[in-house]
Parts: structure tokens; C-alpha cells; sequence
């Protein structure tokens, strides 16, 4: 799942993703993404810290915070690196990416969570 307010990033990282084989929800704002993430239960959220509409950050500590949505990683997008960084130690992201991103440094962190998650214990 994605949430971003650039919509142009939404489209070309939700084809390129799912080129890759991945299903893909985008949502340009907190409202519609939030709605869905109850219905969707995503593997991952990859969340822009800067929205139109809420911090990022804000809402990836609430995420992280709720038993209900704490198992979800949260790979946070910014065009702020040492913002985005922050969000691991002081908001539970899971890692970070900042824009612009090249095309192998996101895939490369989504499979790392990914292989986390779904690692056989």
C-alpha cells in the first residue's frame, strides 16, 4: 500500500511494483488510505512524511502504536533524508527511502522488510 499526495509518484511506482509482481493500493491522502488499510491489511506501507493532508510521521507512530495495525512495516518516502532517517528511531518506521529514489534502492528495501516479516521462525 501506498500513501502520497504526488500522484505522479503514486502512478510510476504502482506500475513499477507491480510489474514486480506485488498488489498495489495508492492513495493520495491519509483519509482514503486509512479507510483501506482496515479492509486491505497491507504487507507493507510505503508513507510520504509530508502529506497535504496529516504528518507522516504522526501517523506512522499511530500505526505503530495500535495492536491492530503495529504488524504492519512502514517504509517512510521523503525528500527530506535526515527527516526520513528520524522516522526510525523516534516514529517506529521501519526503514526509510528518500526521494528522488532510484528504482533498485526501493525495491532492495522493500524486499529486506519483506523477508523480515515473512521470515519462517
Amino acid at each position: 500500500m501506498m500513501i502520497d499526495d504526488d500522484e505522479d509518484l503514486l502512478l510510476i511506482t504502482g506500475k513499477l511494483l507491480r510489474k514486480k509482481g506485488f498488489e498495489v493500493k495508492a492513495f493520495p491522502n491519509w483519509e482514503e488510505g486509512s479507510t483501506a488499510i482496515r479492509t486491505f491489511n497491507p504487507h507493507l506501507l510505503l508513507l510520504d512524511v509530508f502529506l497535504n493532508d496529516h504528518d507522516g510521521l504522526r501517523i506512522c507512530n499511530k500505526l505503530k502504536m495500535s495492536p491492530f495495525t503495529r504488524h504492519i512495516p512502514v517504509l517512510v518516502v521523503s525528500g527530506f533524508p535526515r527527516l526520513a532517517e528520524s522516522a526510525i528511531y523516534e516514529f517506529g518506521a521501519d526503514d526509510f527511502v528518500s526521494k528522488p529514489f532510484q528504482t533498485n534502492e526501493l525495491l532492495g528495501k522493500i524486499d529486506k522488510i519483506l523477508s523480515r516479516k515473512f521470515q519462517v521462525k
